[in-house]
């Protein structure tokens, strides 16, 4: 299976079904790690990016691309002057809502920190809540773990509604149509004779 990523017009040959979905662990201790020590990597499947100039449906790549539903970018974060936690993208803005949590490495020198963003998006002259989330990877020493590595690895994708939910959905607009026949008439006479409204003309 022939692959073309648009970022830099790359071609892979992938095995037929491959799907690339990397623990925490493996993006940060892996992929992040060897980025950041210059290493060899496999087929370059992570892109350098500056994700936070791009609302998450317009990247480049991951899913759209790739067969796959979830993108991956190495990104040196950009911040919101006064506000860390905050970092504009687009016409929307990536808020973050979990802040570097530690990610267990098998390397005895590295700690791996994650931080969950979700994305809003402008409507109007506020923001509205999407279903957007980001995990930023990012790779600290244990002998000071307060000072963080400049580049992280970053995975997007978008929240889908879970199965259980649709179902009750289903579930619900089945009551519903259930309760809309109950009110309709369509019992049928001794005689066989369908009983309905009266035709247009009956007093």
């Amino acid at each position: 299976m022939e692959v073309l990523v648009p970022l830099g017009g790359k071609t892979y040959k992938l095995p037929v079904g491959y799907l690339f979905d990397p623990t925490d662990e493996i993006l940060a201790g892996y992929y992040l790690r060897k980025r950041i020590m210059a290493q060899t990597l496999p087929n370059d499947l992570i892109q350098d990016y500056h994700v936070f100039q791009t609302q998450p449906w317009d990247l480049p790549g991951g899913g759209k691309y790739m067969n796959w539903q979830k993108f991956f970018f190495y990104d040196v974060r950009s911040r919101v002057s006064g506000n860390p936690d905050k970092s504009d993208a687009g016409k929307g803005q990536w808020e973050m809502v979990e802040k570097d949590e530690e990610v267990e490495l098998s390397d005895e020198k590295v700690i791996g920190k994650k931080s969950v963003l979700v994305f809003w998006k402008a409507k109007g002259s506020s923001l509205a809540k999407t279903k957007w989330v980001m995990h930023e990877f990012r790779l600290a020493l244990k002998s000071n773990p307060s000072k963080m590595s400049a580049l992280a690895v970053c995975r997007i994708f978008e929240r889908k509604t879970s199965k259980r939910a649709t179902k009750k959905a289903r579930v619900s607009n089945r009551s519903n149509i259930e309760e809309a026949m109950d009110v309709i008439d369509f019992t049928v006479e001794c005689g066989g004779t369908e009983t309905g409204p009266p035709s247009p003309g009956t007093p």
